[in-house]
């Protein structure tokens, strides 16, 4: 059954339990273009982009994406990343997807943008898109957790026909090997479980991504907590009736940070090495425990302990 892909700006705070920790893969390094690897890289120039969706408001769909990627590589910028939705409706290859391939390879820079992707049996997912220096595409990612609307103030249940609600979601968190480095993406929703970054840092992430369409600010002791915990750096966006797009690293710095709604570029320098160090020497990576983690991925809901107790939703 077809559904109507609507663009939506929410800020989605929902209690949700039972989550399990998912599988990631690690794919195959990309050092196109460069011919380097990850060891010849002690800092890295990212850029992160606050932006309305240009897909809905101007003709040419990518327009503003281009414009930005332009920027970036001018300013010699490794990895860009963009809000999610940005795309809004695309398939793989369109127009648009081919847009910002073509400015990716023109610029020799990675590009994170993504939307709403759809396939020829009429599903769709909310997906990020990996752009490698060369153009193609050689990551994407799924979003695992729907940021589903509700009947009441906690949005749960969900109403059955959001549209996140019935999208495919993804299965996996997925971990890309990249010539200055690992990076892993989380996509909004994705954020408020702490399983997500958890695993990706697990895999190798270096750096993780975290795409946002809301219309709130992305949480800053969110993005610290997850800094420090894992030992990361992190790269987070935001539509421009939000904010909160930010740059930072361990132990919990922010680099660059975007506190005002409207259309907004940053870009900051990471220090790799003294991020590698840190993880080479982690007490807590050391410590781990995983036998003792599995309740973690069992189904559990602390949330039927209060059947029954009050059927209201208001806090008196």
């Amino acid at each position: 059954m077809k559904k109507q892909l609507i663009f939506t700006l929410t800020v989605l705070m929902v209690l949700f339990s039972g989550t399990q920790l998912l599988v990631a893969q690690t794919v195959s390094t990309d050092n196109s273009n460069t011919g380097k690897n990850w060891k010849d890289f002690k800092k890295v120039k990212v850029a992160a982009v606050q932006l309305w969706s240009p897909a809905r408001d101007e003709p040419d769909a990518v327009k503003s994406i281009v414009k930005y990627i332009d920027r970036a590589g001018k300013e010699g910028v490794q990895l860009i990343v963009f809000p999610e939705y940005l795309l809004d409706r695309f398939t793989v290859p369109c127009e648009k997807t081919v847009a910002v391939a073509k400015a990716a390879k023109r610029n020799n820079i990675y590009v994170i943008a993504g939307g709403w992707e759809e396939f020829e049996n009429g599903e769709y997912s909310n997906t990020a898109l990996l752009f490698g220096r060369d153009g193609s595409i050689v990551g994407r990612h799924n979003k695992v957790h729907p940021a589903v609307g509700g009947l009441n103030p906690y949005c749960w249940p969900p109403d059955s026909l959001d549209v996140e609600w019935n999208m495919k979601k993804g299965e996996n968190y997925d971990v890309f090997d990249l010539d200055f480095g690992t990076i892993g993406i989380m996509t909004c929703y994705d954020g408020y479980f702490a399983e997500s970054a958890d695993i990706l840092s697990l895999k190798g992430a270096e750096i993780v991504c975290w795409i946002n369409g809301r219309a709130g600010p992305i949480e800053e002791f969110i993005v610290q907590t997850d800094i420090f915990r894992n030992y990361i750096a992190m790269i987070t966006t935001n539509l421009n009736p939000g904010s909160g797009t930010m740059i930072g690293t361990w132990p919990a710095t922010i680099l660059a940070h975007v506190k005002e709604t409207g259309d907004h570029y940053i870009s900051a320098e990471i220090d790799l090495e003294a991020l590698r160090i840190q993880r080479k020497h982690s007490r807590v990576f050391n410590q781990r425990e995983p036998g003792k983690y599995g309740v973690i991925t069992e189904s559990m809901k602390p949330q039927d302990k209060y059947i029954g107790w009050r059927d209201d939703t208001n806090v008196k």
